[in-house]
């Protein structure tokens, strides 16, 4: 699937105006192999309703909203030194950013999470045995490790308590590296 990116210019001469459109790069979905490569995880869910949904975007490989979706198109992603989630199938490399909320002290229930050519500048990544977390000090929260999973399968980092109060439309979710050799359903 290609998306087309325009780069439209528009001049105003005197009372009129003259528009001219040039093709930028496409960003091209960069399919994802289907044996694990080195040094990478999958990223998924392991309880209903998301069971054996896998962290990606889509298209595949390309920044994006991050959303957990099938297995037959799940990123591959480790940690680097840094505490930056990334994935490591994409030319070049994507982060995951999280959002930061103008008022931390008091933030929204959920945080969105996308993935960018740049590295996050928001929070660090971490593993806690097989279970992703993420945490920044100036955000308190109860579990570093409650996710949500919301409308179009949209994942959120979670501020509030996990399976409680969830927000309508979502589901309480932690998510988990695998490393078998293929993904699976």
């Amino acid at each position: 699937m290609h998306s087309h990116l325009l780069l439209t210019t528009t001049l105003l001469l005197g009372a009129g105006s003259l528009t001219t459109a040039s093709p930028m790069p496409q960003a091209t979905s960069i399919p994802t192999p289907t044996t694990l490569q080195s040094g990478a995880y999958w990223i998924r869910a392991v309880v209903a309703p998301n069971y054996h949904k896998y962290l990606q975007t889509k298209p595949a490989n390309i920044p994006g909203v991050a959303i957990l979706e099938s297995h037959t198109t799940a990123g591959q992603f480790n940690i680097d030194s840094s505490g930056q989630l990334v994935n490591k199938v994409s030319n070049p490399p994507l982060y995951m950013w999280v959002e930061e909320p103008a008022d931390k002290a008091n933030p929204p229930r959920t945080l969105a999470t996308w993935f960018n050519a740049t590295k996050n500048p928001f929070g660090t990544f971490a593993w806690q045995g097989d279970t992703l977390t993420w945490s920044v000090p100036s955000v308190k929260r109860q579990n570093v490790a409650a996710w949500l999973v919301c409308k179009d399968q949209k994942l959120y980092v979670n501020t509030g308590a996990y399976g409680y109060q969830t927000p309508s439309g979502c589901a309480d979710q932690t998510i988990h590296y695998y490393n078998d050799k293929t993904a699976n359903n």
